[in-house]
């Protein structure tokens, strides 16, 4: 046989060999502890039916469950038509009490009746990248699955910590853990990009709830003043943080803008193709994560545009009517339904800056419902006194209160302008 070949068929003997090990790690590891791991429904009253799913596992002595925010989130909007159970492996239902939520890192602890069982354990160090880790959950409602995956450590450029995870964590799954070889929950299944990206919430988040939920004397007996509680102090830390950081500038075309202000947002560029009639460059940046408050209702958002154009072979008229139609057609950056916010109440004001430039500027806020301390905000600024060139800013604060509006306002005028 050829030495190359037989050097092939060695490397492949490897990776079957290595893949037939891990597989014998994930099938002991769910022996271990599928007893431990729940299924958790949220049951409609009315239809006695279950209204949404995720995965639990037991995590502390005194029957705590942990799962994310995110699956039992109508329990918390609508007390009073939903309750909580938990389904085991072997078929059994019991039912679950909310105790504490983190919004910020899409946690949840439950408390079920005394179970008889000794909780997952939680890691003392983290793993090294490239180690394999184990998720285990129920997805699309087809029994507990375990998945083997590869630990590739916090994700790079986000201001939320979120473990990066390759392998596949499916709708279902979401609240379930993640174990390493020893057994121990490195992190908390959250989401998923697809193509074996997925995300994780880290281990420590979920100590440190356990330790806010036992140092706390009283139970919590208002969940939506406790999330709003909880909004209020992180985007305060976060406009904050913003805000005392030097911004960086970028020149596009004719203008200075903001550039990349890491690790809050992420920014693309883009420009028009040669055969168009207009010249158009823009950058875009915003938050790569969003916090989940409920279904189509997310916040947490900072994003901010701009766009650089000019007519080029467009004529005057038509130039002015693409400009009218861009400048129209922002939206906020967040989603948000009329049940969650209001209507927007917009200002608008002419400006002229330092260089005896005029501008049309519009701000707009809205306010949450449930969260009355709390608004959306959006932002618009764009040049009217050129038929040739045009300039557009813009952002979106998501979740913030008032004051921090015009702290940030005041910051982006300086360093936006022609």
């Amino acid at each position: 046989m050829p030495r190359c070949a037989s050097l092939f068929l060695g490397v492949l003997s490897c990776l079957v060999s290595a893949a037939h090990a891990e597989e014998e790690n994930a099938a002991k590891l769910f022996g271990r502890f599928k007893d431990r791991i729940f299924q958790i429904r949220v049951i409609n009253l009315k239809a006695e039916e279950k209204a949404a799913l995720g995965t639990g596992f037991l995590v502390a002595e005194d029957d705590l469950i942990a799962t994310n925010f995110h699956v039992i989130s109508e329990l918390v909007h609508n007390p009073g038509q939903y309750r909580l159970e938990y389904l085991d492996e072997q078929g059994n239902k019991g039912p679950l009490e909310l105790l504490d939520i983190d919004v910020i890192n899409d946690l949840a602890l439950l408390r079920t009746d005394p179970l008889g069982l000794s909780p997952l354990t939680l890691p003392d160090s983290i793993p090294t990248q490239g180690d394999t880790i184990f998720s285990l959950g129920n997805p699309h409602d087809i029994g507990f699955t375990v998945i083997p995956g590869t630990y590739n450590g916090v994700e790079e450029g986000s201001y939320y910590e979120h473990i990066h995870f390759s392998g596949s964590i499916n709708a279902g799954m979401s609240g379930g853990p993640v174990l390493d070889r020893r057994g121990r929950v490195v992190g908390v299944n959250v989401s998923s990009a697809g193509n074996q990206v997925s995300f994780l919430v880290p281990s420590e988040a979920l100590g440190a709830l356990i330790e806010q939920r036992r140092s706390d004397t009283l139970p919590i007996t208002d969940f939506r003043a406790r999330l709003e509680e909880q909004l209020v102090a992180n985007q305060r830390r976060l406009i904050q943080r913003v805000l005392d950081q030097v911004w960086p500038t970028q020149a596009l075309g004719e203008a200075t803008v903001v550039g990349e202000m890491k690790p809050f947002v992420k920014c693309w560029g883009d420009s028009s193709d040669e055969e168009e009639l207009y010249r158009a460059v823009s950058s875009s940046c915003s938050s790569s994560q969003q916090l989940y408050l409920g279904h189509g209702f997310s916040t947490g958002v900072i994003a901010y545009q701009f766009f650089w154009l000019e007519a080029h072979e467009l004529s005057g008229p038509r130039f002015l009517n693409y400009y009218r139609n861009l400048f129209s057609a922002f939206v906020p950056d967040n989603r948000a339904g009329e049940d969650d916010v209001g209507n927007y109440a917009c200002e608008e004001r002419f400006v002229v800056d330092d260089n005896d430039h005029t501008d049309k500027a519009v701000l707009c806020l809205r306010a949450y419902r449930e969260y009355p301390s709390l608004y959306d905000a959006l932002y618009l600024r764009g040049s009217v006194d050129d038929a040739k060139q045009a300039f557009i800013s813009h952002f979106t604060l998501a979740g913030v209160e008032r004051d921090q509006v015009g702290a940030f306002l005041e910051r982006f005028q300086e360093i936006a302008h022609r």
